[in-house]
C-alpha cells in the first residue's frame, strides 16, 4: 500500500504531486488534498516498525514492541508524549539484534526484545535480567519481556 504507484497507493498519490494525503485515492482535486484517514500508514511506523504504543493514559504506562520485519536492518521512532520523550531504535547486523529505548521520567515500559533465548538477552553488557532499573517479566513467542522503568536503556540479543 506505501510504495504501490498503481492506484490505489501512497506511491500513486506522490506521483500526482500531492504532499499531503488525499481524501481520494484518485488525487481528485475536487476532494479535500490534507485529508486525515482511519488507518495512516505513519501509524504503523510508530506503534508497528518502532514499536511505541500507550499501555494506561497520559503514556504514563508504555509498550515498546517493535516488529523487527523482513530484510529490513534497522528503524528508529520517537514520540513526544506528554510524559517526555519515547524512544526506540532497532538495528540487526551479524546475527544480532540492539535495541535502544528510552522511557521518560514518571513512566514505565514493558519492552519486548526479540530474542531467541530471553537469558542471553543483555542490557548494556549484563545480564538483562540483572542489570538496574530492569526486571524480566516472561517469555512471550519470540519475545522475552522486560519491565522498566525512566531512562536509556540498550539491549541486545541474537537475532
Amino acid at each position: 500500500m506505501v510504495t504501490q504507484d498503481s492506484g490505489p497507493g501512497y506511491a500513486y498519490q506522490l506521483q500526482k504531486n500531492a504532499t499531503t494525503l488525499t481524501e481520494a485515492w484518485d488525487t481528485n482535486p475536487a476532494s479535500s488534498q490534507n485529508h486525515c484517514m482511519l488507518g495512516h500508514a505513519e501509524e504503523w511506523f510508530y506503534r508497528g516498525l518502532g514499536g511505541i504504543s500507550p499501555a494506561a493514559p497520559g503514556f504514563r504506562q508504555i509498550t515498546i514492541r517493535p516488529a523487527v520485519v523482513g530484510d529490513l536492518t534497522s528503524a528508529q521512532a520517537a514520540y513526544e508524549s506528554v510524559q517526555g520523550r519515547i524512544r526506540c531504535a532497532w538495528r540487526r547486523a551479524d546475527g544480532r539484534l540492539k535495541m535502544d529505548v528510552e522511557v521518560p521520567v514518571g513512566a514505565e515500559a514493558d519492552v519486548y526484545v526479540p530474542a531467541k533465548d530471553a537469558q542471553a538477552v543483555t542490557e548494556s553488557t549484563k545480564p538483562a535480567a540483572q542489570a538496574e532499573g530492569v526486571t524480566f517479566v516472561k517469555t512471550e513467542g519470540s519475545a522475552a519481556i522486560f519491565h522498566t522503568g525512566s531512562g536509556v536503556y540498550r539491549f541486545e540479543s541474537r537475532d
